[in-house]
Order: C-alpha cells, then sequence, then structure tokens
C-alpha cells in the first residue's frame, strides 16, 4: 500500500471555499443527506426518546422536519444510499449491552464503549412506512462502526471504520481506527475485500463518506490531529491500495462559526449555551449531497464527548466538482 501527500514544486489551484452556515440540531449524532423520490432526507441514528425507548435510526425530512417512524432499534452509526426508488440504510450493531462509561467515575468504573459489533446490517424501504432488513457482513474478528456506500465501477463498494476485537490479530487495524472495504455486485450478497484493502493503519481515521467519479474512489474520513482535536480529510484512490491525499486538507477546521444557529433555526436556552459555551474541537461526522445544484454538507461540532450539534455548510458547485477540487 502507498500514500501520495505532494511532490516537490506541486502547483496547486485555490482552496475549495466552503461556506459554514451555522448549528440546525443538537443532540447530533452520525447522517446522510440523500435525494429519494425527489425530496431531500437525512438517515439518522438517534437517542432513546418518547418516540423510541432505545437507541434507533429514524429519515429525516431536511426542508420540513417530519420524521419517519423509528426502525434499526439498537443499531449504531446510520449510513445511506439511494437507487431508483430504493432507499437503502446501514448500521452496526452493538458489541454488548453494558452501559457506556466514557471516563474513568467515582464508581471506579473506566472507558467502556458497547458499540461497534460485529454485524453490518442493511434496511430498505420504498415507502419510508415499511422497511425490510437483514444482516449483511458478520466479522468476528473486528469491531465495526461508520459505514458510508456508493456505486463504483463494478459494482457496490461499502467504506467500514474498524476497531481491533480482543483476541485477534489482524495486523492492517492499526492507530484506532482503520477504514476496510466490502463489495458487492447486487447489494443484497456483500462480501469483504482482502484486508490488505485499507486505509490507513498509521493514523486515527473514523466516519468515512465514500464517493465515486470517473474511475476515482473519493473518500472524506476524520483525522485525529495533535491535542486533542479533530477534522475531516479527503483522499482518493483507483485501487483501494494506492491512495492520493487531497491537497488542500483538512477539508475544514472547528471554529465559532460552529457555535452560531443557522437562521431561521430556534434552540432552547440550555441547547444555545451549551452550543456557545461548550469547548468546541470537532468537524466530525462529514457527509454531503448534491441538491439544487449547490453541495449541502453536514458534519458535527463539539467536544468529541458528549456535546455536538448538527451544522451545515455550502459548497457553490456539484458533488464531483467538490471532492475533485481537492486535487487540482
Amino acid at each position: 500500500m502507498s500514500e501520495f501527500v505532494y511532490s516537490i514544486n506541486q502547483r496547486t489551484g485555490p482552496r475549495p471555499i466552503i461556506r459554514k452556515i451555522g448549528a440546525i440540531s443538537a443532540n447530533a449524532v452520525e447522517h446522510t443527506p440523500v435525494i429519494f423520490k425527489g425530496t431531500a432526507y437525512s438517515v439518522e441514528s438517534a437517542f432513546a426518546n418518547e418516540r423510541c425507548p432505545v437507541q434507533h435510526l429514524h429519515v429525516r425530512n431536511i426542508e420540513t422536519g417530519e420524521l419517519s417512524r423509528p426502525f434499526g432499534e439498537n443499531y449504531y452509526f446510520a449510513s445511506a444510499f439511494v437507487e431508483g426508488d430504493t432507499l437503502y440504510a446501514f448500521a452496526t450493531s452493538l458489541r454488548d449491552e453494558k452501559p457506556m462509561t466514557m471516563y474513568q467515575s467515582e464508581d471506579g468504573a473506566v472507558w467502556h464503549d458497547p458499540r461497534g459489533g460485529h454485524t453490518v446490517r442493511m434496511f430498505t424501504t420504498t415507502d419510508l412506512a415499511n422497511w425490510e432488513e437483514r444482516d449483511i457482513i458478520h466479522c468476528p474478528d473486528r469491531r465495526m462502526w461508520n459505514t458510508s456506500v456508493c456505486k463504483g465501477r463494478d459494482g457496490y463498494v461499502m467504506a467500514i471504520e474498524v476497531s481491533h476485537q480482543e483476541g485477534y490479530d489482524i495486523p492492517q487495524i492499526g492507530v484506532p481506527f482503520t477504514i476496510f472495504f466490502a463489495e458487492s455486485k447486487d447489494m443484497l450478497n456483500w462480501k469483504m475485500m482482502p484486508d490488505d484493502y485499507s486505509y490507513t493503519k498509521d493514523r486515527y481515521n473514523a466516519c468515512p463518506a465514500l464517493r465515486y467519479y470517473d474511475g476515482w474512489y473519493y473518500m472524506v474520513c476524520l483525522e485525529a490531529l495533535p491535542c486533542v482535536r479533530y477534522a475531516p480529510y479527503i483522499y482518493r484512490t483507483q485501487n483501494f491500495l494506492d491512495w492520493e491525499v487531497g491537497f488542500h486538507n483538512p477539508i475544514m477546521m472547528w471554529g465559532d462559526e460552529d457555535r452560531v444557529p443557522k437562521p431561521g433555526v430556534e434552540f432552547n436556552e440550555e441547547e444555545l449555551d451549551k452550543l456557545q459555551n461548550v469547548l468546541n474541537i470537532n468537524n466530525s461526522d462529514l457527509d454531503f449531497f448534491e441538491y439544487k445544484g449547490k453541495t449541502h454538507i453536514f458534519y458535527c461540532n463539539g467536544n468529541q464527548m458528549n456535546c455536538a450539534f448538527l451544522c451545515e455548510a455550502v459548497y457553490d458547485g456539484t458533488e464531483k466538482d467538490f471532492v475533485e477540487s481537492f486535487f487540482r
């Protein structure tokens, strides 16, 4: 596996211009924006609430805020793909049912994350009301988190965020997390690619967003920067072995633009206080789609622990132009 960053005297064009337009919802979690039957939706993970007593998935109408009925109970890290009249949602299973402990607590509990199970499940619908579901990938030797699916050169490809499972030694899994890949000809039957087809064990690489244009697979992932900071980077490959790193990385950085509501969006007093004052070190879980001639980008701000808002940004161009612009 090789990685190309840039050469001596590398020449580039101007940096792509991304306009941050503000926070749109509190308690942000994993999501994928899609166009389904002509309407813009976001397929999202959701915490337990009055609509569903456990973690679940739902589909949100981006224009109206209307929610589909909950589905995918006890599944995490939602992603989505649309083809024709079918919406496909993907999520990963729990590893165990022990409570989440994200820090050293008074009772001595240490960090434990029950998410990152061994199974990817696919949910399909043609009407947002009735869902069919099936397990499509099961790997007991590794833990799986975020996913992303696109249609590529010879079928469909899924990027999967992976970490170690105790008791198994997979050399290609490096610094948590590493992205591995699966492929399918029909969206029903999936097979993991060989472990050498992965990126990258050398650095933290999380929450992928995968696209395909003109022979290139473009992937956005979150990288961990020094002093506990997180920002999204973009890479591309033609074979999943050799990778190029975009010249204009990171795509975006945390900043005060993340702390203001999008015009027309209102938060209650407690939410507004968090938005404006909680430590912001993060632009994570970036995903995007082309809508009304522009590329709309959604990402999470916050502290990577217990506070995040879903924020929106815009690139004035097509999705294809957006991903290509980081490599010229």
